[in-house]
């Protein structure tokens, strides 16, 4: 026998077939998936029933407003997370941005409808670390300058997370990790220091876990962050995540301008005259180039 009333909560963690669901009345409860076309992910909203022998079967997954996906090793889609309503870009002077990956990371914002603040951690390495990114904070992407070892300027970093369901993305050695273990210190994540032969870190997580911070906000953490896909249906989507693009794609000629080779492309004479800059311009075409 089972218990019929419909009970609601949000998967904060999955391990196959199995998980914790925290029930909107508060707690974690282990759950259990029966239905094979049931397949869960963290920050997913369900229903529940609790059968007679006390076991938390999931019943259904209900619409998410977005999902999160990376590619596996195979190179398939995998979907790691749903419903999340901001992206926080994490980045350092070392090592060296990856700006293609950070526009990766901003078209995925984009898609998914997020917010999206720029994280810059480990400002005490060098005087001025923002001026590659004064053209983001110009975008309207706003830039907070921290350091997490120094505890530096943490707490509009902490402001953020308030009633957000977060998850934080960045290359490898940024110090993802250590800012996690400020905002969820009981969690003690284990970090790796950065090797400083090749000034390249390593992964340190292993699941997607999402975990509840304070005012009622949420911190997913995932492993394989690189890896990140954005979700593109139509090849015109990928300006999406270049607002200086998008808003001069009306202007061009032809409606399905993809502004690379065409005519009277809006985008490519504003390029001509140093209004778009050259670095996300090329960023922008490898991601065409990648999805054609």
């Amino acid at each position: 026998m089972e218990d019929s009333g419909k009970n609601i909560g949000k998967i904060t963690s999955v391990f196959g077939k199995t998980g914790i669901v925290e029930p909107t009345d508060g707690g974690r409860l282990y759950f259990l998936v029966k239905s094979q076309k049931l397949k869960p992910v963290v920050g997913d909203n369900v229903h529940w029933n609790k059968q007679s022998d006390g076991t938390i079967v999931v019943t259904k997954i209900m619409e998410p407003n977005n999902q999160l996906e990376r590619l596996n090793r195979y190179g398939q889609r995998q979907i790691i997370a749903s419903n999340v309503t901001q992206i926080l870009l994490i980045t350092a002077p070392l090592p060296k941005p990856n700006f293609l990956l950070i526009d990766k990371f901003i078209l995925i914002s984009e898609l998914m409808e997020c917010d999206l603040s720029i994280i810059l951690n480990k400002v005490d390495l060098v005087e001025k670390s923002d001026h590659q990114f004064q053209l983001y904070q110009q975008l309207g992407y706003p830039v907070i300058k921290i350091s997490a070892k120094k505890k530096i300027n943490l707490n509009p970093l902490f402001n953020l997370l308030n009633q957000q369901t977060t998850v934080l993305v960045g290359q490898s050695g940024v110090g993802k990790s250590t800012i996690i273990n400020l905002l969820i210190p009981k969690d003690k994540i284990r970090t790796e220091a950065l090797s400083n032969k090749n000034q390249k870190g390593k992964h340190t997580t292993s699941t997607t876990t999402m975990h509840a911070v304070k005012n009622k906000g949420y911190l997913i953490d995932t492993p394989g962050i690189e890896n990140l896909n954005p979700k593109i249906l139509d090849i015109k989507e990928i300006e999406t995540g270049f607002r200086e693009i998008a808003s001069l794609s009306c202007d061009c000629r032809y409606r399905d301008c993809i502004h690379i080779n065409e005519p009277n492309c809006a985008v490519n004479q504003a390029l001509t005259k140093n209004e778009i800059a050259t670095q996300r311009y090329n960023n922008y075409k490898k991601l065409v180039d990648g999805f054609q």
